[in-house]
């Protein structure tokens, strides 16, 4: 482990070899990726196969049953999962969990993009995972049944960024106070009505289904990838992520036209994905400056990036604002 807590590469080898029973030739450790609470190697077994063994802290048993669901039911865009030696599908290591899927060569979208006819694919990929039979998880299974995917609700971040804004001398809480009424507008989209008073039936969604995990594979077929964000509920979860992108590159009409065209016909709740929207933006903005204020130098500068670019034009906070406004003038009429 490293002075941080982390699993090391030889780490995950012996974990792999003594938990899976994989006989290991080579393990890398995969960069990139903004979760704190994860890692993610590539492990090649000796006969060649390429497997990707991520360790996460996070509550993820939603996302490993629903993709073992999925792949058992041949649901194509979906990682092959291999179970441990005692027949689990995650191991214990470490305060996390160890799960093992087959490793993908593909590219992911957001740094290739995707054409017309993939966003197509995309949506009936999507479509697919919705119409899965995944029964509801009872909640003593750890199921996460809603937006949130903070361990600390973001109105508590909120109350604490506002007392370090009162007493604290850090330069970056300018920021934050400079945020505050647009802060404050989201807010109010996070207790929006849904428009229609039916409730929605609940389905298995992905749960941050945007174009950083969905690869692009060799033969051009589409995979989702990081499931441990999955949930079961309402599809404007995972549907809001497509209107309201958090990659700072907006979905054109087009792009929307095509997703639609594939994912089918469907009754969407626009004040419902609004509300998500607006907490998904909330939880990205309160943990980045909480996360800024904590660090220095180079990794300060990154994460001040990634807030900064929240609220920009191409945003997803400045994304939703514009529909914000309608939902809420349509709940005061």
């Amino acid at each position: 482990m490293t002075p941080e807590g982390r699993p090391t590469a030889e780490d995950a080898r012996r974990w792999v070899t003594e938990d899976f029973g994989v006989r290991v030739a080579s393990v890398d450790e995969v960069p990139g990726g903004t979760d704190t609470s994860a890692a993610v190697w590539r492990v090649v077994d000796t006969s060649g196969t390429a497997w990707a063994a991520k360790w996460t802290t996070r509550p993820s048993r939603t996302g490993t049953r629903l993709v073992t669901s999925m792949a058992d039911a041949g649901v194509a865009g979906t990682p092959a999962v291999l179970a441990t030696t005692d027949g689990r599908r995650r191991s214990r290591r470490a305060g996390g969990k160890l799960a093992l899927t087959r490793w993908s060569d593909g590219t992911d979208a957001a740094t290739v993009g995707l054409g017309l006819e993939a966003w197509v694919t995309y949506g009936a990929l999507l479509a697919d995972v919705h119409a899965h039979a995944f029964p509801l998880p009872p909640r003593r299974q750890g199921a996460r049944r809603g937006i949130r995917r903070r361990r600390r609700r973001f109105r508590a971040e909120i109350r604490t960024l506002d007392d370090a804004a009162v007493a604290g001398t850090d330069p970056v809480l300018d920021l934050w106070r400079g945020s505050r009424p647009r802060i404050d507008l989201l807010l109010r989209g996070t207790v929006l009505e849904p428009a229609a008073p039916a409730e929605p039936v609940p389905v298995p969604c992905h749960g941050d289904p945007h174009l950083g995990n969905v690869l692009i594979e060799p033969d051009g077929s589409l995979r989702l990838v990081d499931w441990d964000e999955a949930v079961v509920g309402p599809r404007e979860i995972d549907l809001h992520m497509v209107e309201f992108s958090v990659l700072f590159e907006p979905t054109t009409a087009a792009q929307l036209e095509a997703f639609r065209e594939g994912y089918g016909p469907v009754d969407v709740d626009e004040h419902r994905m609004v509300r998500y929207a607006c907490v998904r933006a909330l939880e990205d903005l309160t943990s980045t400056m909480t996360a800024a204020l904590a660090s220095t130098g180079a990794e300060r500068d990154e994460v001040l990036r990634v807030f900064t670019g929240i609220l920009a034009p191409t945003g997803s906070a400045s994304l939703v604002e514009g529909r914000l406004l309608r939902a809420l003038a349509e709940t005061a009429a």
